[in-house]
């Protein structure tokens, strides 16, 4: 495998439980600081277990070595030698600090230390040893540990006594159909490795390989029933008791392997996921609740989470209770608000484990962006196992997605705020210079006839005087028009508008809207086409009175003078079609959608003077959407344009008398 390229030295420190480690961290990080390399603090765990002092003192090493800037690596192997030179092959690792280590001795093999291996395994690779100065118990009685930290169990007693009971019915039937005794030995051997499958601990394997070379003598050897024995089967004693250890050792190995792989395959797992739910999440709220779930998954801990918003917690945490720790009934959250807050303020660890209020039961972490804390968590810690540190390097893996997603989420909706603002900002500009312009035309208008009316009052006949006050009407209800729409279109569009939602007749709406026409449109025909007159629909009748209004009116500004315009409106499944049809030029091609966009005037076809600012079916649009509907334009063969909209429908009430 190639070595990973890198762009400045980075220096690997090997962590272990030794009261040395913290001498080793500190001269690898004063070393990392002088040359300017990065730092990495690695540690081998392997399947054996360690008793509590050794899993303390590696966390605190390990808290150490992060505290001193180092970046925390745990890795899984039973051969410390091969993990460490295989780590520093792919990681790119160019010094390896370590402390002086006991050789080990054996009666087959050389003396070797830990150091040789590496030099052997990774020969490119500098290695720094660091000299012991305290005096160490370096004799390994390791046999010795493994007896000591065993917790015995009636059921696998049990499961021990049944196995061993087994094979001695399967040795008796081998003897009795006169098979040779060393298929006995062999049905041991396997009945040692099936108790180290089936059992938890150590100390099973070496007792049921001590049972069975002694039920072996007195069963199956002469003198029978009798632990004496003839000389010619001490060999075979010793071989079948070195046997059966072998085997029961390498079973119970790999069965702590299969475990512990297992483990690391399901953190791994709920990592993964939790990216995966990360993405998916939407809102800070949302993002807060798949982090919690997954930190559950994780640890097997109760946690809870705190909003924090501008500098200050929520007044209540969100909750994710397991029921193996009872969760958080027994815990006096208020209490331990202290150091949330100021884990909320530092960005910082406190709480159970760490150095500040240690009394505290739960653990509280940050979820900390790049230049602020987003929220805190709480794990509880006070009566459950302490988290190792390869789920604490997964704890704190998804804490910081779970930061990133929020900063991102926090990005968007800033984006979109901006763009809202600008779009916003763009509405009012392009308002105010469409106003600015299109109004001056009617107001010249309207002041310049009042002028000629109040200076030429007595010279001007009747049909001229007529025409004048005409066309100030004229100007004057456009302009009421325009004030209308804008009004309207401001409240929807910042959504202040209310609905009242009411039961009403359409034909009432069509009528009512009839009644509210621009003055040209009695030059044009204009007829109603009603499937039901008793048709119904839930409208605010006020505002879709005004949508008719802006629909027949557009019509009749496009069309010329003594065309047919149709006000129409059918049932389709649950609502009710309405339309304004035309037979002027139709829409543009391509402009259908187009036509409701706000300021949006098209190609001018009215021989209308004033132009229009493309707000009349903008706010047809927004009413329309609001009350549930869609509109949509098209044209219709062989001319002319149709105008259709849609509302729900409203069931016909029959009261009794």
């Amino acid at each position: 495998m190639p070595v990973q390229s890198v762009d400045r030295e980075r220096i690997l420190v090997c962590v272990s439980a030794s009261p040395t480690s913290s001498d080793v961290i500190r001269r690898a990080a004063r070393l990392s600081r002088s040359v300017g390399a990065e730092l990495i603090a690695l540690y081998v765990e392997d399947s054996e277990m360690q008793n509590d002092a050794q899993e303390k003192a590696v966390h605190e090493h390990l808290d150490m070595a992060e505290r001193l800037g180092a970046v925390i690596t745990t890795i899984y192997g039973n051969d410390p030698a091969t993990a460490i030179a295989q780590y520093a092959r792919v990681s790119g690792i160019t010094k390896i600090v370590l402390g002086k280590s006991p050789s080990k001795r054996s009666a087959f093999a050389p003396r070797e230390t830990l150091m040789s291996r590496l030099n052997e395994l990774a020969p490119d690779v500098e290695i720094i040893i660091v000299p012991n100065h305290l005096q160490e118990d370096t004799r390994h009685f390791s046999l010795r540990r493994k007896i000591q930290k065993e917790r015995f169990a009636a059921g696998d007693l049990v499961k021990t006594a049944l196995i061993l009971a087994l094979s001695t019915g399967v040795g008796f039937l081998f003897s009795a159909i006169g098979l040779a005794i060393t298929n006995v030995v062999l049905i041991y051997i396997l009945g040692v490795m099936a108790v180290a499958l089936f059992t938890t601990g150590y100390i099973y394997s070496l007792l049921s390989s001590l049972l069975s070379v002694l039920i072996f003598n007195f069963f199956f050897t002469e003198p029978y029933y009798s632990l004496q024995s003839t000389p010619d089967y001490l060999a075979t004693f010793a071989v079948m008791f070195a046997a059966a250890i072998l085997s029961s050792s390498l079973t119970s190995r790999i069965k702590a392997q299969s475990v512990q792989t297992a483990n690391k395959a399901y953190q791994t797992e709920v990592l993964l996921s939790t990216s995966q739910l990360l993405q998916k999440a939407e809102g800070k709220e949302a993002i807060l609740k798949v982090a919690l779930r997954q930190l559950c998954r994780l640890l097997e801990h109760s946690v809870l989470c705190y909003d924090l918003a501008e500098g200050t917690l929520s007044e209540q945490p969100v909750l994710n209770e397991i029921e193996s720790d009872h969760g958080f009934d027994q815990i006096d959250l208020p209490a331990e608000r202290e150091a949330a807050e100021w884990v909320g303020r530092n960005g910082k660890h406190a709480g159970r484990s760490t150095r500040k209020w240690s009394q505290d039961r739960c653990l509280y972490m940050a979820i900390r962006g790049e230049n602020r804390v987003w929220a805190v968590v709480g794990i509880r810690a006070d009566n459950a196992p302490s988290i190792d540190e390869y789920r604490k390097n997964l704890l704190i893996s998804i804490l910081d997605e779970c930061a990133l997603a929020i900063e991102k989420d926090h990005m968007t909706r800033e984006k979109q705020k901006m763009e809202e603002s600008a779009r916003q900002e763009a509405l009012r500009a392009n308002l105010l210079r469409a106003i600015s312009h299109d109004l001056r035309t009617p107001l010249t208008s309207i002041s310049g006839n009042a002028a000629i009316l109040l200076e030429d009052l007595g010279e001007l006949d009747a049909s001229r005087k007529k025409a004048l006050y005409a066309s100030i009407y004229d100007d004057a209800i456009w302009l009421n028009g325009l004030v209308e729409n804008l009004l309207t279109i401001t409240r929807t569009e910042n959504g202040t508008v209310q609905l009242n939602l009411q039961s009403e007749m359409v034909s009432d709406a069509i009528e009512e809207a009839l009644r509210h026409l621009d003055r040209n449109a009695a030059k044009r025909f204009i007829a109603t086409s009603l499937q039901d007159d008793l048709l119904m629909a839930r409208m605010d009748s006020a505002l879709i009175v005004q949508v008719l209004i802006n629909l027949i009116n557009n019509a009749v500004k496009y069309t010329p003078e003594d065309t047919r315009i149709t006000i129409g409106a059918k049932p389709e499944g649950d609502m009710v079609v309405l339309w304004v049809e035309d037979e002027g030029p139709g829409v543009p091609e391509g402009d259908e959608d187009k036509v409701f966009e706000m300021f949006y005037t098209g190609v001018k076809h009215s021989p209308d003077s004033r132009r229009g600012i493309g707000l009349g079916l903008a706010l047809c649009r927004s009413i329309v959407q609001a009350h549930g509907g869609e509109i949509k334009a098209e044209n219709i063969r062989p001319h002319g344009a149709r105008f259709r909209f849609t509302l729900p429908m409203a069931e016909v009430e029959e009261y009794e008398q």
